[in-house]
């Protein structure tokens, strides 16, 4: 979840960055974090819906943990 402060008129920036998964606050100069963000389509149950979300690494590692097929590596 990102918070946003108004920078100069008609323009932000983002100046916190929470983790959707564990609820803590994200340090911008110590942690790299996770994005994701999601535009349903039509004909799905979220038709229309835009979802968007930040997981710190530790919740990140959780979340891929549990797939059935991994992650991919470039």
């Amino acid at each position: 979840m990102r918070e946003y402060q108004a920078v100069v008129r008609e323009k932000t920036e983002v100046s916190k960055v929470i983790c959707n998964g564990c609820g803590r606050e994200i340090p911008f100069a110590q942690a790299d974090y996770f994005h994701g963000e999601k535009t349903w389509g039509y004909f799905s149950g979220q038709d229309g819906r835009q979802d968007s979300f930040d997981l710190c690494e530790e919740c990140y590692q959780e979340m891929v943990a549990g797939f059935c097929v991994k992650v991919g590596k470039n």
